[in-house]
C-alpha cells in the first residue's frame, strides 16, 4: 500500500513539475538591473525552470559590452534556448540607440520614404547588432496602419509605415528579411491594428470601434507566413468583441486571427502591465482571458507597474489549471508552437 501511495505521489509531482515547465516556457518578462544577481529570483527561476524569454530595456543596457556579456551570462543560465529580445523599431523606440556609437535605427516613418534597397542596408546594420550583442527576437515590425493623424502613440511617433497597406507590408517584409538573414526572429505587431486609435493602451481602456477598418489586417493577412510571432493589442472593438479587448478575446485571437486568416504561429501578449489591462483586470482575471482566447506567450515587462516574479505567475496559472480555469490542453497547444519557435535557427550562445 505504502508503495502505491509513494508512486502516486511521484507521478502527481511529476505532472506538476512538467506543468510548472510548461507555463514558465509561456512567459517573456522583464528585470532590472545591468547585471545578474546569483541570488536574483531571475536567476533562480532560469536555473529552475525552461523560461521563455526575457525582454530588456534601455534601464538594462550600459555599453555594448556589458550587454554582450549579460545576454551571454543569461544564455549559460537557462535550461534551453532562451529568447531574448527587445524592442528595436528605429526612432523613437530605438534601444540601441544609447550604447550603439552613434548608429540609430531610422523610424519606420522615414524608412518608408527611403528606396527599397536603401531601407534594407538600414535594417541589415539595425540586425547585425542585435545578432552581434545576442538577442535572438525583435518585437518589430510594426504592421499598424497610419489612419488617425492624432495617434501619439504609434502614428505621430513615426513607428507606422504609412496608411497603404501595400507600402507598410512592403517595408515591413524588409525587416523581417534583414532580422532573419542575422537569425533574429520578428515580432509584427499589433493585432488587429492600433493606428486608427485616439487613445493609448499604455495609459488605459483603448476603444478603437468607431475607427477601426479591416483593412488594418491586410498586413498581418499578407505576412502572416513570414513574421515569426504576431503581437496582439489590447485595444477593444465592439464589433469584434462585445466585452474583451484583442489580447483577452477569443474571438480576435482564436476565430479571426486562427481561423479566419489562418495564423498557425505563436501569439504573444503586448506587456500585460500596460493601462489597458492592468486598470481594468486582475492578474488573475487577465492570464486566465488572455490564455483561453489563445495568446501563447505573456509578457510582463516589469517596468511600467509594480513588479512580478515569474515563480508568482507560474504557480498562479498552474493553480487555475489544477482548478479548471485553463485547460491543461491550452498550455500543450501553447507549449508545442513555443517549442517549433525555439527550433527555428538563431543565436544561441
Amino acid at each position: 500500500m505504502k508503495m502505491v501511495v509513494l508512486l502516486v505521489t511521484l507521478l502527481f509531482t511529476l505532472h506538476a513539475d512538467t506543468l510548472r515547465d510548461e507555463i514558465a516556457r509561456m512567459l517573456i518578462v522583464g528585470f532590472d538591473g545591468k547585471r545578474l544577481d546569483a541570488n536574483s529570483s531571475l536567476v533562480r527561476t532560469i536555473r529552475r525552470y525552461p523560461l521563455g524569454g526575457v525582454i530588456l530595456f534601455a534601464k538594462n543596457l550600459k555599453t555594448q559590452d556589458q550587454v554582450s556579456a549579460l545576454t551571454h551570462r543569461l544564455q549559460a543560465l537557462r535550461k534551453e534556448p532562451l529568447l531574448i529580445g527587445i524592442d528595436e523599431e528605429g526612432g523613437r523606440v530605438d534601444r540601441l540607440a544609447k550604447i550603439a556609437n552613434g548608429f540609430k535605427t531610422p523610424s519606420a516613418q522615414r524608412i518608408a520614404s527611403m528606396k527599397p534597397s536603401e531601407a534594407k542596408r538600414h535594417y541589415l546594420k539595425t540586425a547585425k547588432a542585435l545578432h552581434r550583442l545576442g538577442f535572438n527576437l525583435d518585437f518589430a515590425p510594426v504592421a499598424d496602419l497610419a489612419r488617425n493623424p492624432q495617434n501619439r502613440v504609434i502614428v505621430k511617433s513615426g513607428r507606422s509605415y504609412g496608411s497603404d497597406p501595400r507600402r507598410v507590408v512592403a517595408y515591413a517584409s524588409l525587416f523581417i528579411d534583414a532580422l532573419h538573414e542575422e537569425g533574429v526572429l520578428a515580432v509584427l505587431k499589433h493585432f488587429p491594428g492600433h493606428g486608427s486609435s485616439a487613445g493609448d493602451s499604455h495609459e488605459g481602456f483603448t476603444d478603437v470601434s468607431g475607427s477601426w477598418s479591416p483593412d488594418e489586417l491586410r498586413p498581418f493577412m499578407a505576412l502572416r507566413d513570414k513574421t515569426d510571432m504576431v503581437m496582439s493589442a489590447h485595444i477593444f472593438n465592439r464589433h469584434l468583441d462585445a466585452h474583451y479587448p484583442a489580447t483577452l478575446s477569443r474571438s480576435v485571437i482564436g476565430t479571426l486571427l486562427r481561423q479566419k486568416m489562418g495564423y498557425e504561429g505563436v501569439v504573444v501578449s503586448d506587456d500585460m502591465q500596460m493601462g489597458a489591462i492592468r486598470k481594468n483586470y486582475t492578474l488573475h482575471e487577465a492570464v486566465v482571458l488572455a490564455i483561453n482566447a489563445g495568446v501563447d506567450m505573456l509578457l510582463f515587462g516589469n517596468q511600467i507597474a509594480r513588479p512580478y516574479r515569474a515563480e508568482t505567475i507560474i504557480d498562479l496559472i498552474a493553480s487555475l489549471v489544477q482548478k479548471g480555469e485553463i485547460s491543461r490542453e491550452r498550455i500543450d497547444e501553447a507549449n508545442r508552437r513555443i517549442q517549433a519557435l525555439k527550433r527555428e535557427p538563431f543565436p544561441d550562445r
